[in-house]
């Protein structure tokens, strides 16, 4: 076998070896809605820190902070109307990271820049004076909770290169 099948052969092999222990430590069932004890597990797994479960509008949020230190918040959205009290269902979710790149900086020039070099979010120029990179991400279907964590990896790996692109002396140090 040539050095580059057999590198091949033992990554699909740990790969499969990995599987089964993920899959015990937790449901391997695909999510169809919003569930944020499954949320709270992919951002564990992804060691966010200061893990906070709250309510905002009336939907169920979770935030942390990545181990890049950036603000994440994850938010229920496409929601089915509820009565007051009634947790609602769910079909999708955001997850959001924000920036300041400072007064001086054209917002505008630089989410143009963000979205061309990251196509993976979306970036927008917020009123409030930030720079919000944005997931979506639907249940149709059903997502994995290995789909989930993969999806919010991304997103966090984006973040902390826009936070190269932003402040690039910072990165160097």
């Amino acid at each position: 076998m040539t050095g580059r099948w057999l590198a091949l052969a033992l990554g699909s092999l740990s790969i499969a070896a990995g599987g089964p222990r993920t899959a015990s430590a937790q449901s391997s069932e695909p999510l169809d809605h919003w569930n944020t004890n499954a949320v709270l597990a992919a951002l564990q797994a992804l060691r966010v820190a200061d893990i906070q479960s709250t309510t905002s509008e009336g939907r169920a949020a979770v935030t942390g902070r990545t181990r890049d230190d950036l603000n994440v918040g994850v938010y229920a959205k496409a929601c089915d109307p509820a009565p007051p009290g009634v947790d609602a269902l769910c079909h999708g979710l955001e997850a959001i990271i924000s920036f300041d790149p400072g007064a001086r900086v054209d917002r505008k020039a630089l989410v143009d820049r963000l979205n061309h070099q990251f196509a993976l979010g979306k970036f927008l120029d917020e009123p409030d004076g930030t720079v919000r990179l944005t997931r979506y991400v639907v249940f149709d279907g059903g997502v994995t909770p290995g789909n989930l964590r993969a999806e919010l990896s991304s997103l966090f790996a984006i973040g902390a290169l826009t936070t190269q692109t932003l402040w690039p002396d910072a990165a160097r140090r």
